[in-house]
């Protein structure tokens, strides 16, 4: 026992320090031990354990990781109850703690009534003037806020605010119930009275040290996007990216607040080319404007004029005049006539264990780019794949002089990355490269392992060039996945598609219809075309890309490419309002073919159209027993 007593007091001063520096990602398996470690030495219904209790799940939730938080706060629940019972303000702040939870889960109606335990609770054991019942006050707004209640959720935190003011001790909850003022100023259109609060807010972050924080991250964000909204995109921009760099490093890449940030800057970025684009166009514009009319005036210096407008044009995005060329083929030429020449220079004792090619995420390994994918991630470039033992021989010494290659290739300029572009391209060990995507070094050795890689995933990996593989390992790897998924899981995944086009688009479609039910009958349709176009990837063996790309990877597909890519077409362009009947044909057409082709592959011995009854029948033909027996519906 006192060597677990030493490694609990270890391991809860790690996590101090830790919180301290805001090493969030870290910070959970201390927790899970912590706590395990807690009940062996004092129990599991002890105040020590219901301080971990209530700690891990916040924590947890900061993170996003929201059914694992239930979980512990739930207990953390009964555990105050246990050791503090319902009349302790302990008990009350354990409530607040689940209730946060909730509201961000949406369980709206029994946060509300936690909230409310809490409050009343809190008003007889510590007082209305206590900054915990602000706190509490400040999370029902919130709540009220994300409902629509916007009077209420003001008077919440107003009331929170004025409890708060005057209070040095109390100057950092004081900064966040301004922040969460700003968004109901905003939708009073009071975007002035916001600005004003957001730079208070930041300004006591500042004086109080806590630049760099999750907390002041938040605020950049909220004052990224108001500079948006009021046009102000550089300086949007600035304070976005700042942002993002904070969230990134305290609260990882899978955390809800990091791909919000993201997604912010990514919005931002593009309204600024778009004004940039925009302002050159008008520039260009009043430039011709003047030259006309200096000309009728004879009074203008044309040469003047006419330097004037190249420049705009030079500041322009440009467009290749002499026919367009695929991004592939931009980056296969590229490294053909730059790096290969140096690689036998100065790499030739390690050509015999490289590979290299263009693989992975972007329109131009489908060769699906055009004009407008040029806008980010596109210029001369390519990846080389190394086996993971070499990367300390001479992986590092290849990356640095690969660096000092022309970023410039044939009038191309140089690759702009775009937020997430970062890590596409480059040099890569060949495990790395395919456990990024796939959670495996090579090829998945178990159905279960196969069946949990998303299809676009897998999809990646196999799209692309391979320019050269002098090695072989990551084309034998990549030449076994481009096979297509075990037989067990294309079928088990072929009959969950059949269930869901029956439900959405052979069942509900139709009712939504003729219930006017608009919304629900596009939703409907939606979901059924998804899964239509899944399944005609998996009827040809083959993996589903990116959603954005689903539709024109169809013409690729030998079985049933361009019967589907026509039906989509055409449902997606028809009105829900004069043309149901004629959608409701094409999906029964779409769905009889489906069947047909079902029969072909042997994978049904029924020619009912009503494809719910199909997903049973090609269940039927899966080998492995538990696979077999498992439910139609899910996959």
């Amino acid at each position: 026992m006192p060597m677990k007593m030493e490694r609990f007091n270890e391991i809860l001063n790690k996590l101090m320090q830790m919180e301290d520096a805001e090493e969030n990602l870290e910070m959970v398996p201390l927790y899970e031990e912590a706590l395990e470690l807690s009940k062996e030495i004092y129990g599991e219904y002890n105040l020590k354990t219901l301080e971990i209790y209530n700690n891990y799940g916040g924590h947890l939730r900061n993170l996003g990781l929201y059914e694992k938080a239930e979980q512990i706060l739930r207990k953390a629940v009964i555990c105050a109850r246990t050791v503090r019972g319902k009349e302790h303000p302990d008990y009350a702040t354990t409530l607040v703690n689940l209730a946060n939870l909730l509201r961000m889960m949406k369980q709206w109606e029994e946060s509300e009534t936690l909230f409310y335990q809490a409050l009343a609770l809190y008003k007889i054991t510590i007082g209305e003037s206590h900054f915990i019942y602000a706190g509490t006050m400040n999370n029902l707004g919130l709540l009220y806020y994300e409902q629509g209640k916007l009077e209420r959720a003001k008077e919440c935190l107003e009331h929170s605010l004025h409890i708060l003011e005057g209070k040095a001790e109390y100057i950092i909850p004081y900064a966040t119930t301004l922040h969460n003022l700003v968004d109901i100023y905003k939708k009073e259109g009071n975007l002035t009275l916001a600005e004003e609060t957001l730079k208070k807010e930041i300004e006591i972050y500042k004086e109080q040290q806590y630049e760099g924080t999750v907390l002041y991250a938040a605020a950049l964000n909220s004052l990224g996007i108001l500079y948006c909204e009021k046009g102000q995109y550089e300086k949007a921009k600035a304070v976005m990216t700042e942002s993002v760099d904070i969230t990134k490093k305290h609260l990882g890449e899978s955390s809800d607040a990091y791909k919000t940030s993201v997604k912010n800057l990514e919005m931002i970025q593009e309204k600024l080319q778009e004004h940039k684009i925009k302002s050159n166009h008008e520039i260009l514009q009043e430039t011709l404007k003047e030259m006309t009319t200096a000309s009728c005036a004879q009074e203008y210096n044309l040469e003047t004029a006419m330097a004037s407008a190249r420049k705009v044009l030079e500041n322009s995005p440009k467009v290749v005049e002499t026919g367009f060329v695929k991004g592939l083929d931009l980056c296969r030429a590229y490294f053909n006539e730059v790096c290969y020449p140096l690689l036998e220079r100065e790499f030739a004792n390690f050509l015999p264990r490289m590979a290299a090619g263009l693989i992975g995420e972007g329109s131009e390994c489908y060769g699906f780019d055009d004009e407008i994918s040029r806008d980010h991630d596109f210029g001369p470039s390519f990846q080389i794949y190394i086996p993971k033992e070499d990367m300390p021989v001479y992986g590092e010494r290849l990356k640095h002089r690969l660096a000092t290659l022309p970023k410039t290739f044939q009038g191309f300029g140089a690759r702009v990355e775009s937020q997430y572009g970062d890590g596409r391209v480059g040099v890569f060990t060949i495990e790395d490269f395919y456990r990024k995507f796939t959670a495996a070094e090579g090829v998945p050795d178990t159905l279960s392992h196969w069946r949990q890689i998303p299809e676009n995933a897998l999809s990646t990996v196999t799209n692309g060039e391979v320019f050269f593989d002098n090695y072989g390992e990551f084309t034998r790897i990549r030449e076994e996945l481009k096979k297509g998924y075990p037989e067990d899981v294309r079928l088990k995944k072929i009959a969950a598609r059949l269930m869901k086009m029956a439900q959405s688009g052979q069942y509900n479609f139709p009712r939504c219809n003729k219930r006017k039910e608009y919304v629900a009958s596009r939703l409907a349709l939606s979901e059924f075309m998804s899964v239509s176009m899944s399944l005609v990837y998996l009827l040809n063996h083959a993996y589903r890309p990116y959603y954005k790309w689903v539709h024109r990877g169809l013409l690729d597909l030998p079985i049933l490419g361009q019967n589907a890519y026509d039906k989509m077409q055409r449902l997606s362009v028809l009105s829900l309002e004069k043309d149901s009947r004629e959608m409701e044909w094409i999906i029964e057409e779409f769905c009889v073919a489906c069947v047909e082709e079902l029969k072909a592959q042997g994978l049904t011995s029924s020619s009912e159209a009503f494809l719910l009854a199909q997903g049973p029948e090609v269940l039927k033909r899966i080998k492995e027993p538990a696979l077999r027996n498992s439910n139609p519906w899910v996959e």
